[in-house]
């Protein structure tokens, strides 16, 4: 009887935690919460340790991004707009799009004089130099990411719907001199390159 009891207790718990949203803000503080409403300005949420507890409200521009519970994120920019269908009621990244973090880490003087622009196809995305940051969504599907400095180079994704990439920027020696370079890198490297970016 103790052993189905302990079972029991066991599923509720994990359903308790699978069932939470995590905020992440720019300073790469996290918070377990319940998200009740995503408005114009600022995040209404429950903190998952008191559910029954008050609401409590941070601005988007502090926030970087939103896990939700069912897996699907929403990331902000600087000024806190996301590029998902966001309103005054909770609405996660839609279906059928992946989000795409460009970024270009700050490697000092090597390289600062080689700044390119990056396209996803032929849609332009953003000028990447030292310290650039950029996020965005794209339709799922398979998109050639390039940049073109004395020679092209490409990077083709397949983007899956509700993922997150990171795509990093960098610069390579060419007889002609510096060329782009563009790597998918994994999650876990991409939030930790660009957490100070997010500040």
């Amino acid at each position: 009887m103790k052993k189905i009891v302990l079972f029991v207790l066991s599923v509720l718990i994990f359903n308790v935690l699978s069932a939470q949203d995590l905020i992440i803000k720019k300073n790469g503080d996290e918070i377990n919460a319940k998200i009740k409403e995503v408005g114009a300005r600022e995040i209404k949420y429950k903190k998952m340790d008191n559910p029954d507890g008050p609401l409590f409200s941070i601005l988007k521009s502090e926030v970087f991004m939103i896990k939700y519970a069912n897996g699907t994120k929403d990331v902000f920019d600087a000024a806190g707009n996301s590029n998902s269908n966001v309103d005054n009621n909770v609405s996660n990244q839609p279906a059928e799009q992946a989000t795409v973090i460009i970024y270009r880490p700050n490697f000092g003087p090597a390289g600062s004089m080689t700044v390119y622009d990056v396209y996803a196809d032929t849609k332009y995305l953003a000028k990447m130099k030292n310290g650039s940051y950029f996020s965005t969504k794209l339709d799922a599907g398979n998109v050639t990411f390039n940049a073109t400095v004395h020679m092209k180079e490409t990077l083709s994704v397949n983007l899956e719907p509700g993922k997150t990439y990171y795509i990093r920027c960098g610069v390579h020696s060419t007889m002609m001199g510096g060329g782009p370079s563009l790597v998918l890198a994994p999650e876990d490297i991409g939030l930790k390159e660009t957490k100070r970016m997010r500040k």
